[in-house]
């Protein structure tokens, strides 16, 4: 990166010289500024030249020549591949973890709400089992007043009687059962059912995109070639096979990577951000799963500073780590209506008991006399 913002500079100098007065025709700032990044200033001419020829540096009178035009533009490439790499390495380092937890939890409330915990499925019946239950009550209300009054006595007649009235039509036809086909239709897309069947497939496609995100650029027939054609490909130096060893994931695998330099001592403030606010989520979903409040306050999925930020090593929890974030009821204390054993009972000091025994018994002789 440093190298790349080093020719961009270069080629700002360039292009300053070509704008400059006519009378300075020395091209000593471009030569300074190459020995100053460690370049070789072999290429760079002692006075401007005319740049008729050139394709990225200004055409006029400029100290910029063919040679350096493709020098440096070579070396761009190089650093802008290996910029790429780095950063795919970091996205499969930083992101894969929190995201497969995310996903897990996310799948987890989903399949919750596709059991008898889904809202619909208890919302939808409750007009019908309220009808039947009035039903019932009414069928056998003669029979449980019977035994109402059988045990209870008759009542006594009230001073002013109301005369019975039947169940309403209105009310038979409002709280009546219905068939599968009449249930209310929503608009497409809303059911519950779908949403729940919908974000799963979603969470299924993407649950292991960070993770597969280098391999999928390195197999893909319109970015790279084949198997066969390893010779031809860029390793990050030039043309020909990628011999060094292909690291695990995890940010500190990343110190014997040859083509990313990282800083584990240092890391990225806006990265540290986004993990936290994946671990927030993933702790409300599986608070959530749990039937705990979700903003419950959990440490069990708290990581290590340094790493991917996940605190795994090479195999991270899935589902079953959903039972780390259960609370547990805090400790009641003993019964203090049971019996106490006599050996946690408090030793009275000896002073104390002798003096007790001595106005016990000076009580007594007065007594007697």
């Amino acid at each position: 990166m440093l190298r790349l913002q080093t020719f961009i500079y270069t080629f700002s100098l360039l292009s300053v010289a070509a704008r400059a007065d006519v009378k300075a025709r020395n091209c000593s700032e471009v030569r300074e500024a190459c020995v100053a990044k460690g370049f070789s200033f072999t290429h760079v001419p002692l006075q401007e030249i005319s740049g008729e020829t050139l394709r990225v540096c200004p055409q006029g009178n400029t100290c910029c020549t063919q040679e350096m035009e493709d020098k440096f533009g070579q070396q761009s490439k190089q650093d802008l591949e290996n910029l790429v790499d780095e950063m795919s390495h970091l996205l499969r380092s930083t992101f894969v973890s929190r995201h497969k937890r995310f996903d897990d939890a996310m799948l987890l409330v989903a399949q919750r709400l596709e059991g008898p915990f889904n809202i619909e499925s208890v919302m939808e019946p409750i007009d019908v089992k309220i009808s039947e239950a009035i039903m019932n009550m009414q069928d056998n209300s003669a029979e449980v007043s019977y035994r109402v009054f059988q045990g209870c006595g008759q009542p006594k007649p009230a001073g002013m009687t109301r005369s019975t009235r039947g169940v309403s039509d209105v009310f038979n036809a409002r709280f009546r059962p219905y068939s599968p086909e009449e249930r209310p239709t929503t608009a497409a897309g809303t059911s519950l059912d779908r949403l729940v069947i919908d974000i799963k497939e979603k969470l299924k496609m993407s649950k292991k995109f960070w993770s597969n995100l280098p391999d999928v650029l390195c197999v893909e027939e319109r970015v790279t070639a084949g198997n066969t054609s390893d010779d031809d490909c860029w390793n990050g130096h030039t043309r020909g096979r990628y011999f060094p060893e292909v690291q695990k994931d995890g940010l500190t695998n990343q110190l014997n990577n040859p083509e990313v330099g990282v800083d584990i001592t240092r890391p990225d403030t806006l990265i540290r951000q986004q993990i936290m606010a994946l671990r927030v989520m993933t702790n409300k979903l599986r608070n959530a799963y749990n039937g705990n409040d979700i903003y419950f306050q959990d440490s069990s999925d708290e990581g290590s500073g340094s790493g991917s930020g996940s605190g795994c090593t090479d195999v991270c929890p899935t589902d079953a780590d959903a039972e780390d974030l259960t609370t547990e009821a805090p400790v009641v204390e003993a019964d203090r209506g049971g019996p106490v054993d006599g050996s946690e009972l408090p030793s009275a000091p000896p002073a104390a008991l002798l003096l007790t025994l001595a106005l016990s018994v000076l009580a007594l002789s007065r007594q007697w006399r």
